[in-house]
């Protein structure tokens, strides 16, 4: 049998790349990454204001002064021009003035203006990714594949678009997040090239930048301990830059710590309100408190690689208070654990993989919650830097596992698409308050804060709604919210302040009066509260409701017993129950604290004469309501009617024609001086206020 001849295998030339094609490359790799950012978030320019950028923007006292309240920006805590003095309610300090600078000078130039701004996070939003990608180049070697299938466009690409992202970049406060990597970036970026050209320039561009970076946001701090794992896996630096680049990114660290601390009060404030939508563990152990901080780890790690549903909130009680006796916190600890044992494994090789879950932990350590308590048990904007940690390991097992350029491509597309229909859809959830929360209600039906804001925004579209069906089927369905909250948060104020207002839409005074009292037993002393239980009251006496109405202002009463207008509309609902022995009773109490009362003497005075008939005593309280208040026109329509009555016509007109002068288009006036002039015989003036 004769034997074959061995086949030659034919090796494929390495494509040369000339630095026609290197730049032809680097421009499509560039605009690909504008109209990718583009097409991902370009539909949230139409968007309105969401979420915190009332805190930031249009209910921030700072920001709607513009260049004027720059001063106050630089020199206070983020939160104190919405919050004033009870800015310490939301946990840790927070000096981030440089973003918040940026909305003040956005305001003065375009007003409140959320297309703009808008705008302005997609263009920095595009101008982080063609960094990232600048950044990326510089640490990676050259290759060459085919455009599209470089490293690091491929891990930009990711970045980009996943979905974890659109909470920062749909929501306009988010920019903070995005400034402060883009800026670090930037500055990590300049810093590698002064280490090898020691260029001044470069230098104090590092250094500015990640100053920049920290005065946006406290998290920039992270990259201090990120850079030397850049230089240890992409470099081949002396152990000198080490300690050289350490001490140049100390220098703005060590100034920022500074002022924040001379702000804010210290250089970690974690004083934290107790209560449980300001500190979700306020009512846990310390062991269960770590327990369900690692669980949500577990839930982070499930976002990154399955990202839904999404939502903004994860307050209390949407994740359950977990302890080390459940299963899935130890999953979660053996996903931790096994994620460093790889960390370490690869440090040494400089293995990719290794640096990426480097990158995770090191970035995402503050928002942990391990370290201290954020004030909330999660957050998908705390993925943001960490994100690229992921996001360069699936890169790396995509570009090394797979070596076919089309399946790798087909892979990459899926991917990619997948990321990019679901970051389309959900940004649309960030239209407007409204389809935020009723879009996340659903999501995060256990969080007593979205229910809450449903009902909230609910209840707004119900006031501005004419159909009376519509309006009750909103207000109703905003109860049902606000039932759920009182369920996961039984002393959640917010609940019954809102649904005190719902019963109130309703017309149901009873249960409007309960919810307002028991927000006065969770807040006593509250004015405005008090307030809104006395026009209860009031809707009472117009809707002619006595039980309520009697039980609101004998509560009204004994909380402030010196207030006049409390004794004086208990009397009125004895009057609408034809009870004028207790109405007189009330009276005579509110003109005991106020002698020149003119109300109460007033409507004494009215029923002497209508239900008494003592005109004497009418005429009398009358004519002290008058001698106090003579331009009032009660006193002066009851006192016409009184001496009508009386048949003094002379003196009747007198007061009739005083009553009409200040309000010439009350047509029961009107009437009454037309019987008046009938009376005296004065026909042709008579038709005259009966015809005007």
């Amino acid at each position: 049998m004769p034997r074959k001849k061995p086949v030659k295998k034919i090796e494929k030339k390495a494509e040369i790349v000339t630095p026609e094609k290197k730049s032809s490359s680097l421009l499509n790799q560039r605009l690909a990454l504008v109209i990718f950012g583009i097409v991902l978030y370009g539909s949230t320019i139409s968007f309105d204001y969401t979420l915190d950028d009332t805190l930031m923007i249009t209910g921030n006292e700072y920001t709607q002064k513009g260049f004027d309240g720059i001063n106050d920006i630089f020199t206070t805590d983020v939160f104190v021009g919405f919050f004033g003095n009870e800015s310490s309610l939301v946990a840790g300090g927070r000096y981030r003035p440089f973003t918040h600078f940026t909305f003040a000078v956005e305001h003065e130039l375009f007003g409140d203006s959320p297309h703009m701004q808008h705008f302005l996070n997609i263009l920095f939003y595009v101008l982080l990714l063609l960094s990232l990608f600048a950044f990326l180049k510089q640490l990676f070697p050259p290759e060459s594949r085919k455009w599209y299938l470089q490293l690091p466009f491929i891990i930009t690409l990711l970045f980009a678009a996943h979905p974890l992202h659109t909470e920062v970049v749909s929501n306009i406060k988010g920019r903070d997040e995005i400034i402060t990597m883009l800026t670090a970036i930037l500055s990590m970026h300049l810093l590698l090239k002064w280490l090898k050209s020691k260029k001044i320039l470069q230098l104090l561009g590092s250094i500015v930048l990640f100053f920049i970076a920290l005065l946006s946001k406290e998290n920039a701090i992270t990259w201090v301990a990120i850079f030397p794992f850049i230089l240890w896996f992409f470099t081949e630096s002396k152990r000198k830059d080490y300690f050289i680049a350490t001490a140049i990114l100390l220098i703005p660290s060590l100034i920022y710590i500074y002022i924040r601390s001379q702000v804010v009060g210290g250089v970690l404030v974690t004083e934290i309100s107790p209560e449980l939508l300001n500190n979700p563990f306020v009512n846990s152990t310390k062991g269960e408190e770590i327990a369900t901080v690692i669980f949500t780890w577990l839930l982070y790690f499930k976002l990154l690689i399955f990202p839904h549903p999404l939502t903004h909130d994860y307050y209390p009680k949407q994740i359950a208070i977990r302890d080390f006796s459940d299963p899935m916190v130890w999953l979660a600890i053996i996903v931790v654990l096994i994620s460093l044992y790889f960390a370490f494994r690869g440090l040494k090789k400089k293995k990719l993989w290794s640096f990426g879950i480097i990158l995770f932990w090191g970035s995402f350590s503050i928002s942990s919650n391990l370290l201290f308590n954020i004030g909330t048990f999660m957050n998908e904007r705390f993925m943001f830097v960490p994100l690229l940690g992921f996001t360069i390991i699936l890169a790396w097992f995509l570009h090394s596992k797979i070596k076919n350029a089309k399946t790798i491509t087909y892979v990459l597309l899926i991917i990619l698409g997948l990321y990019t229909v679901k970051t389309i859809s959900r940004s649309f959830a960030w239209k407007d308050n409204f389809t935020l929360f009723m879009t996340d209600v659903k999501t995060s039906s256990n969080s007593a804060k979205v229910n809450v804001s449903a009902a909230e925004l609910l209840l707004k579209h119900a006031e501005a709604e004419s159909n009376y069906v519509k309006r009750n089927q909103m207000v109703n369905e905003a109860i049902g919210y606000l039932n759920k909250a009182q369920e996961i948060h039984p002393t959640y104020y917010g609940v019954y302040d809102l649904r005190g207002k719902a019963w109130f839409l309703l017309k149901d005074y009873g249960k409007s009066f309960q919810d307002y009292k028991y927000c006065m037993q969770l807040k006593p002393g509250k004015a405005n509260m008090l307030n809104n239980i006395y026009l209860v009251g009031l809707a009472c006496i117009r809707d002619s409701v006595p039980q309520s109405g009697h039980e609101i202002f004998d509560y009204l009463i004994a909380a402030q017993p010196d207030s006049t207008k409390h004794y004086f509309q208990k009397a009125l609902m004895y009057d609408i129950e034809s009870k004028p022995d207790q109405a007189i009773v009330f009276l005579d109490a509110a003109i005991h604290l106020d002698s020149n009362f003119v109300s109460a003497w007033n409507k004494k005075g009215e029923i002497y004469g209508r239900v008494y008939n003592d005109l004497q005593k009418s005429q009398q309280f009358l004519l002290k309501a008058y001698s106090i208040s003579p331009n009032n026109i009660s006193v002066l329509e009851n006192l016409g009617v009184l001496y009508g009555i009386a048949g003094q016509f002379e003196e009747s007109k007198k007061y009739l024609l005083k009553a009409h002068k200040q309000k010439p288009d009350d047509q029961q006036i009107k009437f009454n001086l037309g019987q008046t002039y009938d009376l005296l015989g004065m026909p042709d003036s008579a038709a005259y206020y009966r015809i005007n």
